[in-house]
Order: C-alpha cells, then structure tokens, then sequence
C-alpha cells in the first residue's frame, strides 16, 4: 500500500492537471492520496471525476497559508466538508488575494525596469486562475530575464526584494478552528521548514490535530523527532512529498500505513462527537 497526502495540481502550482495527477498515482500503485492544492479544494474536486478510472481512494484535502506572529506556517486540512461557509470563506479569502498580489509584483517589476507584461504571467496561471510567484518566476525565465527558478527569487522575488508584496493570511489558530468546524482534521506541514521547534509546540497548543511528521525532504533526524512529538502529544502523524510536478522520488515515496489509519480514526472521532 503507498500514501502520499500531499500533492499539488495545476489548480493551485503544481505542473499536472489532477487527471494527469490521479493517473500518475494510480500507474504507480499508489492507494491513498491527498490532493492538497494551496487554499483550494478545486483540484480534490476536479479528480473525482476520474476515480472511476484510476482505482485509489482521494483524500479531501488542502493546504491553508496562515500566519503566526510574523512567520507563515502552512496547515493541511483533511476530510473537512466542502460545503461549511466558514471554511470556505476563509479560503476564498486567502486564494482571492493572490491575484491582486501577483499583479502588484509585476507592476512592481515594471518600474524596476524589467519588461514583464501581466499576459506573459497569465499563461502560466493553472485551471483556478491560481498566481504565485513561481507562475512569474516561469515567466521571467520564457522573456530570458533569469535562467532559473533560483535566480528569479534570488534577484526579484524574495521576501527580500523591492517587487515583493506581502500575501494575505489569516491566523494560524483561525485557521485551525475553521477545519476542525468543518469537521476536518488539521494538520501542520512539514515542520522542519519552520525557523524554531518552538512553534510546534505553539501550534499544539492552539489545539492542532496533526504533524506533518514524514515530509520526503524531511531529514532522518527531523523525522525522528517529530514523530516523537506525535506520539507524545497523542497527535495524528502524516507523510507525503509536496509534489509539484517534477520531484523524481515521487514514484518511490510512500508514508507508513499508520498514516491513514490515525487520520480517518481522527476524522471518524470528530464526526462523531458532531
């Protein structure tokens, strides 16, 4: 059995359609996954229509930009109901942001001197009209104005930069109270990317349900200690790759079947108590 409950499509920035997404799955043997586009479930939605193809069980999923003090930590939402007006709100809210945000950036590029038009970022832009920077670092790259993904931020898109505009977030603790209402199960994503220890332990304290404790680029150490955490904080435990499209051990991945167990246990405990 191979899991993977972290996957993202061409709805959010991921470089495959979730057809493309689910079929790759499904050609790999995988049983469970969880397509968990940025701030929208519209690519869990979409590869529904496809299931009856490809053989494996979709998990609900997404994954919320939140914001804690002044860091911005990522909360995966699992089995939640597509239907609660909070939730959806909320990521209504956050995914809305991103189109004034992006077209701020390239407005911002402009007077920086650099000749970058508004269509030449839409292109890029997936099925949901999602825009991050990565969609305007593709596009830097296709003018010929940087080589790399790397050099687009290092030169013009980081937090750094003079082009860069905030993005919208809510708060962590919202957001976590927003899935569980929902009756989902929130989850923080991988907490080794995270600057201090110290915030998982802040966001235990807010009441999260899980930890992203087999992330693949987590290190063996991380994972290790993470895991440790879960088990004591009687928290759920769950595993993927952040697949975007082009991470080649994607194929070889699999989060430990542990994982679904303790998320549909999580989720079957909440559904009750509602």
């Amino acid at each position: 059995m191979k899991i993977d409950l972290h996957l993202h499509t061409t709805f959010s920035d991921g470089k495959l359609s979730p057809e493309e997404l689910v079929r790759m799955a499904y050609e790999n043997h995988y049983s469970y996954i969880s397509i968990t586009d940025h701030d929208t479930f519209g690519g869990y939605l979409d590869a529904q229509k496809y299931l009856n193809k490809y053989k494996l069980e979709l998990i609900p999923g997404a994954e919320i930009s939140t914001i804690l003090d002044t860091t911005e930590v990522h909360i995966l939402a699992y089995y939640f109901d597509i239907n609660n007006d909070k939730l959806n709100s909320l990521l209504r809210q956050v995914y809305d942001s991103r189109y004034g945000r992006a077209k701020q950036m390239v407005k911002n590029l402009d007077t920086l001197g650099i000749n970058l038009e508004w269509k030449d970022v839409l292109i890029y832009a997936g099925e949901n009209k999602y825009i991050g920077r990565p969609h305007i670092a593709r596009a830097l790259i296709e003018k010929g104005i940087v080589k790399s993904i790397k050099e687009a931020f290092d030169r013009y898109l980081s937090n750094d930069s003079p082009a860069y505009v905030p993005k919208y977030r809510v708060d962590t603790e919202y957001a976590i109270k927003a899935i569980q209402e929902a009756g989902g199960v929130a989850v923080l994503a991988h907490p080794g990317r995270l600057p201090d220890d110290a915030m998982v332990y802040t966001c235990i304290d807010m009441g999260i349900d899980g930890i992203e404790v087999y992330y693949a680029s987590h290190a063996h150490g991380q994972t290790r200690l993470y895991e440790q955490i879960a088990l004591e904080n009687n928290l759920v435990r769950t595993g993927g790759t952040d697949f975007h499209g082009n991470e080649f051990y994607y194929i070889n991945y699999s989060a430990p079947d542990i994982c679904i167990k303790e998320l549909k246990k999580a989720y079957n405990k909440r559904h009750i108590k509602g």
